[in-house]
């Protein structure tokens, strides 16, 4: 339950299981239960999630592969928080960022260039959050099926310029009241991350890249 939730009030009317859920007032639904491939307890952290979900997606997206971190909802069902955190419970998108640079830092034998892009989709319409002058953006996809967007994409090499740019593109997304959040976004966005690798001994040696 979210903060204003607990504030109010309201009972929980879910129970959690390992990997089920079921309504807490069984009569209304039979008592069916509903089996996952996993379950949070609301007392879990993000870095709970992080560490079950995210961070072996992460260890792929540095050996090279692709990969996808998907946070979908109504609006109010804690989006934002497990994406963005707080000072006490850091979001995905911080501990992504830490993970990477970290992986960096260790890794004197390999050179990195680190880019990020942050597009926002809105009444079907594609626009730039990271240059306001680059709007309405078209979707092209090459021979190898690559997709590709002419968005702007930033050069980061720390974890603070990566979240520096999340924030610009936060400042103007489509946003707008609604009786269960009174900042709720109107658009869906995606925030993509360019990892870049080669050998340091190789000078012209080949480039590897993954996208997250």
């Amino acid at each position: 339950m979210i903060h204003r939730e607990v504030a109010d009030g309201l009972e929980r009317l879910w129970n959690v299981r390992v990997n089920c859920i079921w309504e807490a007032d069984e009569s209304s639904r039979h008592g069916e239960v509903y089996i996952f491939d996993h379950v949070f307890k609301q007392e879990c952290t993000n870095s709970d999630v992080y560490g079950s979900v995210v961070k072996p997606l992460v260890d792929s997206f540095m050996e090279g592969f692709n990969a996808t971190i998907f946070a979908y909802g109504q609006t109010s069902s804690g989006k934002t928080h497990t994406i963005l955190g707080n000072k006490t419970d850091p979001g995905l998108f911080q501990l992504v960022s830490n993970q990477l640079f970290q992986h960096v830092a260790d890794q004197v034998d390999k050179r990195y260039l680190i880019r990020c892009s942050y597009i926002e989709i809105y009444n079907e319409k594609i626009n730039d959050l990271l240059d306001k002058s680059n709007q309405g953006l078209t979707i092209r996809e090459d021979i190898k099926g690559n997709v590709l967007l002419d968005a702007r994409e930033a050069v980061v090499d720390n974890v603070d310029k990566v979240m520096e740019n999340m924030m610009q593109g936060n400042k103007i997304r489509r946003v707008a009241a609604t009786r269960m959040n009174e900042r709720s976004s109107r658009s869906h966005t995606i925030f993509r991350i360019i990892l870049e690798s080669k050998d340091a001994n190789q000078k012209d040696g080949p480039v590897h890249i993954s996208y997250l």
